[in-house]
């Protein structure tokens, strides 16, 4: 696996996994050798799916995005496999009651929970709930010229939500805080082609990102699951940071995340600095690697660098 990999004493994660360019089917057995020493092809597609995400068999579109590389973990805890089995049917479908009445739940009904396609019946479920689910607009105009701001943050191997939803959510405001797409000038689509791809060069785009840094911050935390947990640096605060920024206009930088013997405090196992989005902590050739201020943030961390990699 490609990618930066890095070795704390309790564990492994992936500081960037987008550059981790992994093909589980380089595990799929040969010959004479069978499971657990390799993968089936049944299991070598289940993983592909798993990194892939949901897609419309049809059109193709990706409808959510896949895990990230580095989020597997033999916990069946916390992925809420052991708890999902025990379920009579899929977790979190309450919502499609709403859409389909009670009869979702009847196994002889037209549409229901064993036979749901997304061609075909996720229409209707966005044509009642996505105006009052969604929460996908990318104007913050009003949240920001009150003097809102807002600090998001991400586990990379988070089993909950997808972390490339949220950075699409955020690349969706630096769309639309590019000049190019605000005045709908002639390099629109270019400039929505280069931030769906995470290229942070060109001058609209540029200039998109540095205002939509004016008030939202992003930070995606290596190796945490939902919102905690992991083999990462799981343990930060972002409150004082928000708070001088809100009340004095100081745009907070990176934060130093701290990852506990056993998640607990106070006997430190290792610091890393969490860097504000698009850039990524980067070690610095000396110092321990258990050590924050042997890393530094910097640029060039996005999905499409194919510059030198820290680690193999």
């Amino acid at each position: 696996m490609r990618g930066t990999r890095r070795r704390s004493r309790n564990g492994q994660f992936l500081t960037n996994p987008r550059r981790c360019r992994f093909d589980p089917k380089v595990l799929q057995c040969t010959g004479g050798d069978v499971p657990p020493a390799c993968l089936t092809e049944e299991q070598v597609t289940t993983m592909q799916n798993y990194y892939a995400g949901t897609v419309d068999p049809v059109t193709g579109e990706r409808i959510v995005p896949g895990f990230a590389p580095g989020s597997e973990t033999e916990d069946l805890s916390v992925k809420g496999i052991m708890l999902k089995q025990q379920l009579p049917e899929p977790l979190f479908d309450g919502p499609l009651y709403w859409v389909y009445g009670p009869t979702f739940g009847q196994s002889s009904s037209a549409v229901n929970y064993t036979n749901f396609e997304i061609h075909r019946d996720l229409p209707a479920v966005e044509a009642l709930l996505a105006e009052p689910l969604n929460a996908t607009s990318p104007d913050l105009t009003a949240f920001r010229e009150r003097g809102g701001r807002l600090i998001m943050y991400q586990g990379w191997a988070d089993e909950l939500v997808m972390p490339q939803n949220t950075i699409d959510y955020f690349n969706s405001l630096v769309k639309f805080d590019s000049p190019s797409f605000a005045t709908r000038r002639g390099d629109e689509a270019q400039v929505g082609a280069d931030v769906a791809e995470d290229r942070f060069g060109g001058d609209h785009v540029r200039a998109g990102l540095q205002r939509t840094l004016s008030y939202a911050r992003l930070y995606m935390v290596p190796g945490m699951y939902h919102c905690g947990g992991g083999p990462g640096p799981n343990a930060f605060v972002f409150l004082p940071a928000l708070q001088d920024w809100v009340e004095n206009g100081t745009p907070p930088g990176s934060v130093v995340a701290t990852k506990y013997v056993n998640d607990a405090a106070p006997d430190v196992q290792m610091t890393r600095p969490l860097c504000v989005f698009p850039k990524i902590a980067r070690y610095n050739g000396r110092g321990s690697t258990d050590d924050a201020a042997s890393f530094s943030c910097v640029e060039g961390g996005h999905r499409h660098d194919h510059g030198p990699h820290d680690e193999q």
